[in-house]
């Protein structure tokens, strides 16, 4: 038993170790797959540090993959956790991912306040792994700050940073300064200070050059875009080309990093040489629609084992239902034999025996029959799915998606074949509005106001190009009835 267990955590050990392989390359859907296979064996073992740190992993990749509802249902198992309450390091690090998840889902104000309990949290600490966060979420911070063109109280946070990473040792951890300086060096670049921009890109080369770290891709695109910047064509096209062979070299998914292929086409389109020009249009192209095909195939996949995890849990639970009607009738059963036995042995007392034996077996049979009616209702409500959806609909439930997906399946692939580039929030509206809910409903049940979903149901219409005449919910229940 001690040997199977202890095979069962150097498995589990060894599909994380893979995971993070896959989370340094990129490859976000391979990273997801092997995580969910460690969660589910860590859940067998009731392991509450692998549940803990593989619900982590899981929702990570979930993040990158843009399925932020899911990711912070993972968020919210890996944090009710005994081992995740007592970890703070583990904590800051969910609230992080939460802090990410807010944001792309448009919750800034969240974001910055999750990135603040962060500094709170980890405030006095000086291990190193409190320190890297500290150092991590003040980029983060800084990065907001960034992404808003408010580049002089991003530089702050960037400094903030600088100062927390003096606390580390480069040798361990020279990947954090190396995106630290790449981080000052794109603020730079955005303040038009092309001395500093160049000055703290070099640095972040020369780190990985002198901890012989030979992926050096994101360095080459930095100075591409340095050189890009200063009108250097021919040498910001020479960095993105050598971004790409260093990224095929260590086998680092390209897919995301598409962009440069764009970039690579229109230097070359500036440099006259068409034909180039035009084989890497064509590329950034296909990799385009292969980025569509397999975010939609990845949705799929990550949609359905949250279904199954949901089934798993529902299923668990029958499960120990139905094991405790056995054991209740086996007792019954038991007594019965044992109470029989002892009063064959007393024939003064055979027909009171006789009675209390039949009694009995009456009771076991109305429990049985008791059970088996509480079996037909509750197999009565699971079927009963529209009513269950209604409900989970009003109440916002994270699980609502998954739910309505479980009992419509043709619905997302329907919408996707339509418009494969729909995003989760925009197919969650569209299941509320195929259910017959109103704009007020919606924005009630979301906690949204009523001009934001007037407005995303407007931007839908567009999308799929529905008269204004025409009822949203009604053109929604042809197209998912219409046959492939």
């Amino acid at each position: 038993m001690a040997a199977s267990q202890d095979s069962q955590l150097t498995k589990i050990d060894k599909l994380l170790k893979e995971a993070q392989k896959n989370h340094t390359k990129y490859r976000d859907f391979e990273e997801l797959k092997l995580a969910k296979e460690a969660n589910i064996l860590a859940e067998k073992t009731n392991n509450s540090k692998l549940i803990s740190e593989s619900s982590y992993i899981v929702a990570r990749a979930l993040c990158s993959l843009e399925l932020q509802k899911e990711s912070l249902y993972y968020i919210q198992k890996a944090s009710k956790q005994k081992f995740t309450k007592q970890t703070p390091i583990l904590q800051a690090k969910l609230i992080e991912l939460k802090s990410y998840n807010y944001y792309v889902l448009s919750l800034k104000s969240q974001s910055s306040a999750e990135l603040h309990k962060i500094l709170e949290m980890l405030k006095g600490n000086k291990d190193f792994s409190s320190v890297n966060i500290i150092c991590r979420t003040h980029d983060n911070i800084a990065n907001h700050y960034f992404d808003e063109n408010k580049i002089d109280s991003a530089l702050i946070f960037y400094r903030l940073s600088t100062k927390e990473l003096e606390k580390l040792p480069v040798s361990k951890f020279h990947n954090v300064f190396c995106e630290h300086y790449i981080n000052l060096g794109n603020a730079f670049l955005k303040k038009e200070n092309a001395d500093s921009t160049l000055y703290y890109f070099k640095k972040s080369y020369e780190l990985k050059l002198k901890y012989k770290d030979p992926i050096l891709f994101t360095q080459y695109m930095v100075f591409g875009s340095y050189y890009e910047n200063q009108k250097q064509y021919e040498k910001a096209l020479e960095l993105y080309l050598k971004a790409i062979q260093n990224m095929k070299k260590y086998s680092v998914n390209e897919i995301p990093f598409n962009f440069i292929n764009k970039k690579i086409s229109d230097l070359y389109g500036i440099l006259g040489n068409k034909n180039k020009q035009n084989e890497f249009a064509e590329l950034y192209s296909k990799e385009e629609n292969q980025l569509t095909l397999e975010k939609s195939r990845n949705v799929d996949y990550a949609l359905n084992i949250i279904l199954a995890d949901k089934k798993n849990e529902y299923n668990s639970t029958q499960q120990k239902k139905y094991a405790w009607i056995f054991i209740g009738v086996s007792v019954l059963i038991i007594i019965s034999l044992f109470i029989y036995t002892l009063l064959r042995n007393n024939l003064k007392h055979k027909e009171s025996t006789i009675s209390e034996f039949t009694n009995t077996l009456q009771q076991k049979e109305e429990i049985i029959s008791k059970k088996n009616v509480e079996t037909e209702e509750l197999q009565q409500k699971v079927n009963d799915a529209y009513t269950e959806i209604i409900e989970l609909a009003k109440n916002n439930n994270p699980s609502f998606y998954f739910r309505f997906q479980e009992v419509y399946p043709e619905f997302q692939k329907k919408l996707l074949e339509y418009n494969p580039n729909l995003r989760t929030s925009e197919l969650i509206l569209c299941a509320y509005t195929y259910l017959g809910f109103t704009i007020k409903d919606i924005a009630e049940y979301t906690f949204k106001s009523v001009n934001t979903i007037r407005n995303r149901k407007q931007n839908l219409r567009k999308k799929f190009a529905i008269q204004t005449e025409e009822d949203m919910g009604i053109w929604l229940r042809n197209l998912t009835r219409e046959k492939s």
